[in-house]
Parts: structure tokens; C-alpha cells; sequence
């Protein structure tokens, strides 16, 4: 809400018609900020006495005696500029300009025609100044803002350029060798090799453009989930498996540890997948080889259901935490160099498991690890046969 005068009026405290000319000349010389006092008659303003005429009039050596036991209705200005309290700051500046002298000489606030205070021009002044300071603050926000979001998407664009060239590079080379070998007569097993390879970049390359298309999805307000039920074991054994060629590469061991029975987990399952691959992912690529990952299910007193991922990598600083949270950040440049990512991977997932009601909890520590734990609510983790009749 913006600046009105009933804000910055001044809580001046009024004087009845009756009162003496002498009382209210004492009220200005005892305070010389004083400008003006209003005149009121059951809280209604009737006038308003102003410093400079009633220290003009009682100033010369005639005018004490002949005004100071006078009632101040004889000397008020029974028409002074009155402005209701709910006025902006744009109205009353234009309200001035018209007026001038009210500018100089103060005006009335009213609420509801009653009298709430003494309007003057340092008041005005004074909110003018600072509005205009608050207005360049925003615009200092708002340009950094601008700048941060510029980086972000340089820093997109070339992460873009990597991940996009990098699998589109290895299409068209091992393509090209297929082809030479096929004009050598190569062994099969060699061709086949290129293919798996091909193949390899090319499921690389769609989950980089499924990764932007979600979180495009996502920013715009249209991802929807489509939910089923499955035992949150399997989707973990399912991540697993999924993850096999590329735990095998990095020469990194993936283990599950699950209780002996679970209950029905209710997710859009595609997503629930991808929240562990992405995660999983993670853990792999900053893990050194010989290393192991582990994924942890577990159940909670609440009936929250929880999956762990944890890694003996890299880790993350304290300070970089909120950072990987943000779409496209990558927390050190070097190290996103030597591994392939977008910077979407983690928002994805913290979007995700909002979409579910659920949460996203990062633990790290440089040269320690980290740990990545996503809870599902405990209405999303039921027998089936109670999931089926929540339908």
C-alpha cells in the first residue's frame, strides 16, 4: 500500500473556538516546530490558527493587550485546506501545486471528518524523499536481479552448448565410423559397439531436453502428475537398474537398503523414478571410482516414507547449498566442467516432490559427502487396498 497523509500527518494537539489568542501564542513559543494548530468544535475542525499570523498579531506592543484574552475564533482561518487521511501522496502533491500557500502554511488531516492531525510541508517533503529512496532501492534490486538472472542464463547457454555438442558430437563420429568400417568390411562386433555408443549419447541428449521441457512445464504452471501405486522397493530396484551402465563406467557401486516389507507408495511413478535417477545420478558422477552409493528406504513414526541417497564424493560447501537448488547454477565451474549436467537436475527434484507435498533435504560436507533425502507425505503411503478406496 502506498504512502497516504493520514501517515505522516503530525499529532498536533487542537484548540477549542474559546480558547485564548495568548494560550496558543505560549504553545508556539514554548515549541518552535510548532507550525500550526487546528481549531476544533466536537472534533470537528472549524479553522486553523497558524504560527506566523498569531505572532505577527500579538508581536507589536498594541497587539498582546489587545488580542491575547481574545478567543481565537477571531483571528483563525475559518477556510484552510482540509484533506481527508486516506489521501495518497501523488493526490496530495498535485492537491499543493494548485494551492501553494497551504504548501507553506499547513493544512488538516481529517478521518471521517474528524479531526487526526496537522499536515506540513517538511511532512511531505520528508515522504516524498522517502519514496523516492525506497523507489531506488527497488531499482537497485531489480537490476541485480536483472544481472544475477543474465548470468544464470549465459552460464545456461553454455552449459547448453557442452551438453547438446558433446552427444551430437558423438552421433555424427561414430556414425561416420560405421560407416567406414561397413566400407572395410570392419567385424560386426565393432559396428555394434559404435551403435551401443550412439545409442548411449543419444538417450544422454533426450533426457537433457526432457530436463528443460520439465522445468518448463513446471515454471509455466503445467505439469500435471498422473499418479498410480507401487511398492517403493521396486521403483528403487528400478532406479537401480536404470542407472547400471553409468555406475558401471564411473566404476561406482550402487547399493539399496529397504525394510523387509513395504507399504504402497502413491506418486506419478515416471517422476518418483526420475527423482531417484536424478539424485542417484548425482551421487555417482561426484563419487570417486571404487566408491559406493548408497540408497536408504525408510519408514517414519508419522507414516512418512523417505528415500536416501547418500555419497563419500565431493560434497558441497554450507554456503553453495542453496545455490544447486536453483535452476542451471552449478556450484563450482571447473568441477561441471569435468562432468556432464545441466544445473536442473536437483530443482527438478525439489519441484517434484513439491508436487507431491513432499520435501527435499540436502546434507553436505567438502571432502566428506552429501546426503539427499526425499520424504513423501504420509497420506501418499498406504496398504493398496486403502489407496484404492481414497479414489
Amino acid at each position: 500500500m502506498g504512502i497516504t497523509i493520514g501517515s505522516i500527518a503530525s499529532l498536533v494537539a487542537p484548540a477549542s473556538p474559546e480558547d485564548f489568542c495568548g494560550t496558543l501564542y505560549d504553545r508556539f513559543t514554548a515549541d518552535d516546530t510548532l507550525q500550526s494548530i487546528a481549531v476544533v468544535d466536537g472534533r470537528r475542525p472549524v479553522g486553523l490558527v497558524r504560527r506566523m499570523d498569531l505572532m505577527l498579531k500579538l508581536a507589536d506592543k498594541f497587539g498582546r493587550p489587545l488580542f491575547e484574552r481574545r478567543p481565537v475564533r477571531f483571528v483563525m482561518d475559518e477556510s484552510p485546506m482540509v484533506i481527508e487521511a486516506g489521501m495518497s501522496l501523488d493526490e496530495i502533491n498535485a492537491r499543493l501545486v494548485r494551492d501553494g500557500a497551504s504548501l507553506t502554511q499547513g493544512f488538516i488531516v481529517t478521518q471521517g471528518g474528524l479531526y487526526h492531525g496537522i499536515g506540513t510541508a517538511q511532512t511531505v517533503l520528508q515522504a516524498n524523499m522517502q519514496r523516492a529512496e525506497e523507489r531506488m532501492r527497488q531499482l537497485e534490486r531489480a537490476h541485480l536481479a536483472a544481472e544475477s538472472a543474465n548470468r544464470a542464463k549465459t552460464q545456461f547457454l553454455a552449459n547448453m552448448s557442452h551438453e547438446l555438442r558433446t552427444p551430437l558430437n558423438s552421433i555424427i563420429g561414430f556414425s561416420d565410423l560405421i560407416i567406414e568400417s561397413s566400407d572395410r568390411g570392419k567385424p560386426l562386433d565393432a559396428m555394434t559397439d559404435y551403435v551401443g555408443d550412439i545409442r548411449i549419447a543419444g538417450r544422454h541428449l533426450l533426457n537433457v531436453i526432457n530436463s528443460i521441457l520439465d522445468m518448463s512445464k513446471i515454471e509455466a504452471g503445467a505439469f500435471e502428475l498422473r499418479e498410480d501405486h507401487e511398492d517403493p522397493a521396486e521403483l528403487a530396484y528400478q532406479a537401480v537398474r536404470m542407472m547400471d551402465g553409468t555406475s558401471r563406467r564411473a566404476e561406482v557401486k550402487i547399493e539399496i537398503e529397504a525394510p523387509d516389507h513395504c507399504e504402497d507408495l502413491w506418486a506419478d511413478l515416471q517422476v518418483a523414478r526420475q527423482v531417484l535417477i536424478n539424485l542417484l545420478s548425482n551421487a555417482v558422477k561426484f563419487s570417486p571410482a571404487g566408491a559406493t552409493v548408497h540408497l536408504i528406504l525408510s519408514e517414519h513414526a508419522d507414516g512418512c516414507f523417505s528415500f536416501e541417497v547418500r555419497d563419500h564424493g565431493s560434497g558441497i560447501s554450507p554456503a553453495d547449498l542453496e545455490r544447486v537448488l536453483k535452476p542451471f547454477e552449478q556450484v563450482d565451474g571447473a568441477i561441471a566442467r569435468r562432468h556432464e549436467g545441466t544445473g536442473l537436475g536437483l530443482p527438478l527434484v525439489q519441484a517434484f516432490m513439491e508436487a507431491h507435498g513432499g520435501t527435499l533435504a540436502l546434507e553436505s560436507e567438502i571432502g566428506v559427502g552429501t546426503r539427499a533425502i526425499v520424504t513423501f507425505p504420509a497420506d501418499r503411503y498406504h496398504p493398496r487396498t486403502k489407496l484404492f478406496n481414497a479414489i
